[in-house]
This record gives structure tokens, C-alpha cells and sequence, in this order.
């Protein structure tokens, strides 16, 4: 009589298994991200607005409250704030307020007293390792494993580089992928309310940190509508999208009254009311604009940069509607491979920088933008990743475009299409051009990781250089390079004088006030710093940043 022996798993099945174990991957991740992390200077920063975090939550520590107050060193001389040193900041009664969102502020407040900005860096990189985790999960509900998901959202997408950054992308972005999934189970006919409920509730969470999950929400609330009308379930549909809109609009509405209560105001509703109202306003920018976050490998909006910009994703989107006929890729291979050698000789000769587009950081988006439609299953992913797109250059913030990585306000819609590879992607010749792509989408993330590297420790020595100055005041062109500095705003007599007005503001009064030496930190190589009224410039410096640029400081006195 013979026996079936049970088999024993090879190694082969053994990593396979371990890769497959959600928690294992997860701290994996979560290492490797904080090994990133170390390699940054948690003193600098990738944007200015995590200055005014950082700074807030320096201030609340040293008074040992709960207040987002900054204070002003300058009030009594300038009480309207004209000269305040951080952009964005309202005088809100007697305090001054920089954040615009309280659920993270609050969130770090207790870490921020233990270990710094180091143990707050750790709120951002959890972000990015449970919007991985959620792409998992969306994986499997399509039909694959959620193995590759998990490793293109978690190191491959830029959702990995603002695991570096104390912002709210990444804590939001996995709110929203997790309200995904919840909304994914509610619009199955075997679904429930509760799933309903919890997609909402993780939505609204999400919209009180970042302005774009409103309008992911609104889609993802009409995609769950859609599947079940289309199912013939219109009562079903009914009590579900009250669940969720119910749960979204409690949570935003808790978030408006803890601001009014912190702050007196809500600096969130005001900000989004504010930028919805001006949606749709000069259409060119605003195309511009949505070419360069999109698509586009350069951060300039120039002619030919949107032209190369729509070229590489009409390559990319043809490349992925050919994937199981090799000899029908060619010619967009070899379009990909001259746009990726136009970035990478672009970088080499000015240094790494923002590479500012979806498409040219994520490449694999653009492969599933054409395939996501062919299956039942995936068109609720596609209508979310792809529907929301449009709302977001027509109601989002313009002028910022090019500062950023990988269009920070489309991640959503990044992380939903690279999430739907696998299961797109499956026959050998298709998954062998997924593979490929996603290895130059990884190698592309791991440049944006170097230059955050670079970008935080250059800046967090540059601030550092300003705040050791002996003059007695500092005068910025801008609101945002002061912002640069965080924390040290808290110590330094700083002013922002960007235009004439305020700077003949700025000389009478720190004339009228005593002051003997100041100086004026200009733009990169200013030659010539714009006039100060009753003052004159006595010597000048250069402070280094990134490369071959400097920030001009020029030193003054009273004239005379």
C-alpha cells in the first residue's frame, strides 16, 4: 500500500510565503522607509509648508499646551503682521496660525516631545505603509495576491518619498486607499452598511487633512452608487450612500468644530472654500499646470516640455494596451527610453530636482490608464483614479506645480492604477513589461529619495547659517524660504519683505526702533538686492544650497 508523504515547501515557496505575510512585509517596509528617513535631515524639508508644522509644534512644546499659537517676536512693532517671517499665517485674535489641519499637529504633538522631528517622521511613514497595506487588499479584491501591489505602492510611487516628509500626504493617502477598499466591499450586493459607514468615516478623516479627498470622496461616493443602481438595487444603494456621506460630512464637521474651539476659526473649511471658489479660473495655467503634475518628467512649463510631457503618456497608455504583443511595443519603447534618457541627462547637468509628474514618476499609471476598463471589476478603480483627475487641476491650488513629486495631489489616483497592475498585467509577455516598467519606476523613486536627501540636509544647513548670523534683524524676499527654517523662526527677529511696500515698511520701522545692522536674504545669485529706504548695503555674502546655488545676503546699515 503506498502512502502519499506530505510534501515539504521548498525555499522557493517558503520566500514566496514569507514576501505574501502582510505583517512581515509591513515591517520590512517600515525599515527600509526609516533607514530613508535617517538619511535626511529632519531639519529641512521637501516643502515649506513642514516648516510651519514643525515650528508650530516647537512652540507647543515649549509652552506645554495644546495651542497651534506661534507667536510673533514682532507684534508690538508690526501688529497687523505685514512683515510676519512665515508665509500663509493668520492672526486669529491674539494668536498666529500657520497650520491649516489639526488631526496630524495633534497627533504628533505627543511624539514631537519625546524625540523631535525624527519621532514625528515616523507619523508620514506609517501613512505610506498602510496605503500600501491597503493596496493589498484592493489587489485581492481584484482577483491577485497583493504581494506586488503592496512593494509598487510602498517603495515604487511617490508615495514613498512623502514618507519623508512630516505632511499630511501620506497619513491622508492611506485614509483614502483604506476608504477604497471599505467602499469596494459596500458596493458588492453581499456588502453591508458598515462597510459603508467605515469608508465614509476614513473619508471624512482624510478630507480634514487634504483638500483632495473631498473631491476623491465625492467619486468614490458616486462609483458606490453606480455599481449597485446598475445592480438593480436602488434601496440598497440608498441607505449605503447615506452611511457613507453621513459618516464623511460627521467627521469633517467634528474636525470644523475642534478648529473653532483650538483656534477660533476653521482654517480648513476656510481654505477649501477659498480654492474651490476659484476653481476653473485661467484655464491656461491651469492646463499647464495639469500637464506638469500629470504627466510631465520637468518641473518648467515650457512649450516643448508639455509637448515631450503628452507625448511620453500617449507612448506609455499605447504601451500598456500592447503588452502581450511584443513586436507592437517598439516604437513606444523606444519613445519611453528617449524621454527617461532626456531626465536622466537633465539631472546629470543641473543637479536632481523635482521631477514633478505622475506618469514620469509612476510609469506603471500610465500602462493600466488604458487596460483598467477591460474588466468588471477593476472599473470601479478606474473611475475613481481616472474620473477624479480632471476635478482636482480644476479646483486644486495653482502655482506650485513644479515644487513637488509625482503630483502629490493625484497620489490617489497613482496608487489605485499601480495597485490594479498585477491583476491587468497577467499573461508572461504582459507581466514581463510590467516588471520592467516598475524597475524604472523604482530606480526613478530612489533618485526622488537621494534628492530629499540632499534637499533637507542642504536647506536645514543653509537656515542654520542664517539663524548663527549676528545682525540683528533678517529681512526674506519671500514668506516661503523663511518658512524653510521651522523651528528656528521661533528665535531668530525675522521679516518677510517680498514687495517695495513692505520693504520702505520694514527700513522706517527698524530705523524708528534702533536697530543698526540688519540684512536682506535674496533670491539665488542676486546681484542686486532691491532698495531698502534708509538703508544701505555695507557687504555681501552668499550662503550655499544644492549645488551650484547660493542665497544671497546682503548686509546693510542706516544710511548717512
Amino acid at each position: 500500500m503506498l502512502v502519499a508523504s506530505e510534501s515539504r515547501p521548498t525555499s522557493k515557496d517558503v520566500s514566496a510565503d514569507w514576501w505574501a505575510r502582510p505583517g512581515r512585509a509591513a515591517l520590512v517596509l517600515g525599515l527600509v522607509l526609516f533607514a530613508f528617513l535617517l538619511a535626511t535631515d529632519t531639519g529641512g524639508f521637501l516643502a515649506t509648508d513642514v516648516g510651519g508644522k514643525m515650528a508650530t509644534l516647537e512652540a507647543m512644546d515649549r509652552r506645554g499646551d495644546w495651542s497651534p499659537d506661534l507667536g510673533y517676536w514682532a507684534e508690538d512693532l508690526d501688529p497687523d503682521g505685514s512683515l510676519y517671517p512665515m508665509a500663509s499665517t493668520s492672526h486669529v485674535g491674539d494668536t498666529w496660525i500657520n497650520v491649516t489641519s489639526l488631526p496630524m499637529i495633534f497627533t504628533a504633538r505627543p511624539l514631537y516631545a519625546v524625540g523631535g522631528g525624527l519621532a514625528v517622521g515616523v507619523i508620514p511613514l506609517l501613512g505610506t505603509v498602510l496605503a500600501a497595506l491597503a493596496a493589498r487588499s484592493i489587489s485581492r479584491r481584484l482577483g491577485g495576491d497583493g504581494v506586488m501591489a503592496f512593494w509598487l505602492v510602498g517603495l515604487a510611487s511617490p508615495a514613498t518619498i512623502y514618507a519623508l516628509d512630516f505632511w499630511e500626504h501620506a497619513p491622508a493617502l492611506a485614509l483614502m486607499m483604506w476608504g477604497v477598499v471599505h467602499a469596494m466591499d459596500a458596493s458588492e450586493p453581499d456588502g453591508s452598511w458598515r462597510s459603508a459607514l467605515l469608508s465614509g468615516l476614513v473619508l471624512g478623516l482624510a478630507a480634514a487633512m487634504r483638500q483632495e479627498a473631498i473631491l476623491y470622496g465625492v467619486v468614490i461616493g458616486a462609483a458606490l452608487a453606480l455599481r449597485l443602481l446598475l445592480s438593480g438595487r436602488f434601496l440598497t444603494m440608498l441607505g449605503r450612500c447615506v452611511a457613507y456621506g453621513g459618516a464623511a460630512l460627521t467627521m469633517v464637521g467634528a474636525n470644523t468644530l475642534i478648529e473653532w474651539w483650538v483656534i477660533g476659526k476653521s482654517t480648513r473649511s476656510t481654505r477649501v472654500s477659498g480654492t474651490f471658489v476659484a476653481g476653473g479660473g485661467d484655464p491656461l495655467l491651469r492646463f499647464k499646470e495639469a500637464v506638469i503634475t500629470g504627466i510631465s518628467p520637468f518641473a518648467q512649463a515650457t512649450t516643448l516640455n508639455i509637448a515631450i510631457a503628452i507625448i511620453l503618456a500617449f507612448a506609455m497608455v499605447q504601451l500598456g494596451l500592447r503588452a502581450e504583443r511584443p513586436e507592437a511595443q517598439r516604437p513606444y519603447l523606444l519613445i519611453g527610453g528617449a524621454v527617461l534618457a532626456l531626465w536622466i541627462f537633465d539631472n546629470l547637468i543641473n543637479g536632481l530636482g523635482f521631477t514633478p509628474g505622475l506618469v514620469a514618476t509612476t510609469p506603471v499609471a500610465a500602462l493600466v490608464a488604458g487596460r483598467v476598463w477591460r474588466d468588471e471589476r477593476h472599473r470601479l478603480v478606474g473611475l475613481v483614479a481616472l474620473g477624479t483627475m480632471p476635478l482636482v487641476w480644476v479646483f486644486g491650488y495653482t502655482g506650485g506645480a513644479g515644487p513637488q513629486w509625482g503630483g502629490r495631489y493625484l497620489l490617489l489616483s497613482g496608487a489605485l492604477l499601480i495597485t490594479a497592475a498585477p491583476t491587468l498585467f497577467t499573461s508572461t509577455n504582459a507581466r514581463t513589461l510590467l516588471t520592467r516598467v516598475a524597475v524604472i519606476g523604482f530606480a526613478i523613486t530612489m533618485a526622488g529619495v537621494t534628492f530629499a536627501a540632499m534637499r533637507t540636509h542642504s536647506n536645514a544647513d543653509a537656515m542654520r547659517a542664517l539663524a548663527d548670523r549676528d545682525e540683528q534683524v533678517i529681512l526674506f524676499n519671500g514668506g516661503h524660504r523663511a518658512r524653510e527654517a521651522g523651528a528656528l523662526n521661533l528665535d531668530e527677529q525675522w521679516f518677510v519683505t517680498a514687495t517695495p511696500e513692505t520693504r520702505a515698511e520694514a527700513g522706517e520701522l527698524l530705523l524708528d526702533a534702533g536697530f543698526t545692522r540688519i540684512a536682506y536674504v535674496g533670491g539665488w545669485l542676486q546681484d542686486s538686492p532691491p532698495e531698502v529706504p534708509g538703508w544701505t548695503v555695507v557687504d555681501k555674502e552668499y550662503v550655499p544650497l544644492m549645488g551650484d546655488l547660493v542665497l544671497a545676503v546682503s548686509v546693510m546699515e542706516p544710511s548717512g
